[in-house]
């Protein structure tokens, strides 16, 4: 049966190659189209339309740190999920999450004295993931008012601006690199502010305590500094938005190339070619996989043809697993093959089965995230995208390129592709006749 198998399949591809027009065309058309996507989407620049999912760790856990969670909590235009700083990296690592904040200890002891004491301006870390820049400079923009209105919240009074005041003046006896005549000149300036807040803070507490009226804050905002951080698996990988726009192009390019398989299929059907293949020593499975290994070795050229051009030409590179990204190819190439065989055996004539197949590729496509990333997407539609063999190919093929990250990463994307890929040559081999029905 396995020489009656190569044979075919051997057929198949001299078939294919016969006709060079046919095979510049599965090479050069999806570079062309990734290539404008990619020109479209900002190429290596990163830059992407918003999401708003923002994870974020508290790592203080003052008052002053609770309300800079409270504040993005409350604001319709974040979705907040509140966890530990090592599951915030691991979301933005894996692409789930576009944004994480970090607010470290001592944020609310240290920041209401960072602006008189540069060594006690706290440090909050942004994590971001670097496809999604557009994100990430929205969070980095709203952070300035949702902290400065925490600090001024939680932490200012008149009390406590006795207290600041009091803070600078004893900075300036200990800062020696600091001239006399600034530091003189910085005292003249202090010991008067100093003065009036000691009355406002005296004369507030005497106020609250004989009246119901509650005490007027102090509103002065308070500095603090931003570590912004892109999240890969390796230092030196670097975001490249070609790498998706050639994923997610040539993986269209290939399923459209399928719909050529269940045509063939289709016509030798109705030529008769299988009711004299039938006579011979061979089996509905021999047949299906010997058409369906034919197709998956043309799939992967084709691919690995788009990605050598995004290498060459767009500075596209394997930063992950190697061994990852042929397995990505070659998972990617059976889960395509598998697909055409399911559709030219359900299929019963030419004209019908092509309309079916290229709306049913046209969906998988759209949804699976190779036209523009699924982040855009409302969150109800990503949750459907994840039902989709097209999204797990294309976010394995991320995860072995820009993102760097290991063979392990492979895991989930692996399983549901090989799933797809059963369950496509399951319904394939259930459906396949040798002649045309009525």
């Amino acid at each position: 049966m396995w020489i009656q198998i190569r044979a075919l399949m051997r057929a198949e591809l001299r078939l294919f190659f016969s006709d060079r027009r046919s095979v510049i065309l599965y090479l050069a058309v999806p570079i062309f189209i990734a290539s404008f996507i990619g020109s479209l989407t900002g190429g290596g620049s990163g830059s992407r339309q918003v999401s708003m999912a923002l994870w974020i760790a508290d790592l203080d856990g003052s008052a002053l740190s609770r309300g800079v969670v409270s504040n993005f909590v409350s604001d319709v235009a974040f979705r907040v999920t509140v966890t530990n700083d090592a599951a915030v990296r691991a979301q933005v690592l894996a692409g789930r999450v576009p944004v994480g904040l970090i607010l470290p200890p001592r944020f609310g002891a240290d920041a209401p004295f960072g602006l008189f004491d540069t060594n006690r301006r706290p440090n909050l870390t942004l994590l971001h993931d670097p496809s999604r820049a557009m994100e990430y400079q929205v969070v980095q923009g709203m952070l300035i008012p949702k902290v400065i209105q925490s600090i001024a919240e939680n932490a200012f009074s008149w009390n406590g601006a006795r207290e600041l005041a009091n803070e600078a003046l004893r900075n300036l006896e200990r800062t020696a690199a600091l001239p006399n005549d600034d530091r003189s000149l910085y005292r003249r300036m202090l010991e008067p502010v100093r003065e009036w807040v000691d009355g406002q803070a005296t004369r507030e507490t005497a106020e609250a305590g004989t009246t119901n009226r509650p005490q007027r804050p102090f509103e002065l905002p308070m500095p603090f500094q931003v570590t912004a951080e892109a999240v890969t698996a390796r230092a030196e990988a670097k975001y490249n938005g070609y790498a998706h726009s050639f994923a997610g192009i040539g993986l269209q390019f290939v399923l459209m190339s399928m719909v050529d398989l269940a045509m063939g299929l289709l016509r030798e059907r109705e030529s008769g070619w299988f009711k004299r293949l039938r006579s011979a020593p061979l089996t509905r499975g021999s047949v299906l996989i010997s058409k369906g290994t034919a197709y998956a070795v043309v799939a992967v050229m084709s691919l690995s043809g788009c990605f050598a051009f995004a290498m060459a030409v767009f500075g596209v590179r394997i930063q992950g697993s190697g061994l990852g990204f042929l397995l990505c190819l070659v998972l990617t190439s059976m889960m395509s093959s598998s697909l055409g065989l399911m559709l030219a055996a359900v299929g019963k004539t030419q004209g019908g089965t092509r309309s079916i197949s290229i709306a049913v590729i046209l969906v998988l496509v759209m949804l699976g995230g190779a036209w523009m990333p699924t982040f855009i997407f409302p969150s109800w539609l990503q949750t459907i995208s994840l039902f989709t063999p097209t999204r797990w190919a294309i976010d394995a093929f991320d995860a072995m390129t820009w993102r760097g990250l290991g063979l392990e990463a492979l895991i989930g994307p692996a399983a549901a592709m090989l799933g797809w890929t059963a369950l496509f040559s399951g319904i394939a081999l259930w459906k396949f006749r040798w002649e045309s029905e009525g």
